[in-house]
């Protein structure tokens, strides 16, 4: 019995290299979602700043233009925060050689 074990236990060394190799670890692209998302609302209050100065100015489309492009500056920074909260938590399983 502890032949075929050794023997076995021989054979699974011998194998290995060819055999996939598993890693768990998190991707943890967190901070870069995070710096984004800060990068987004800073466009977007600039945006709106720039929608405000517009307006008192008596340009109302470049303002309602800058408000649009102000919201979907938010939009995309809630999106980015979605994902840094999500690659917080998150783990990735890796299968290759």
């Amino acid at each position: 019995m502890r032949k075929f074990f050794s023997f076995g236990l021989a054979a699974l060394l011998v194998a290995s290299p060819a055999m996939a190799q598993v890693v768990i670890g998190g991707d943890n692209d967190a901070a870069r979602h995070d710096q984004r998302a800060q990068q987004d609302r800073m466009q977007a209050h600039h945006d709106s700043a720039q929608a405000q100065r517009d307006a008192a100015m008596g340009n109302y489309g470049d303002a309602a233009r800058e408000q649009r492009e102000a919201h979907h500056e938010m939009r995309d920074a809630h999106h980015q925060q979605n994902d840094a909260d999500r690659d917080d938590h998150g783990v990735t399983v890796q299968l290759g050689h």
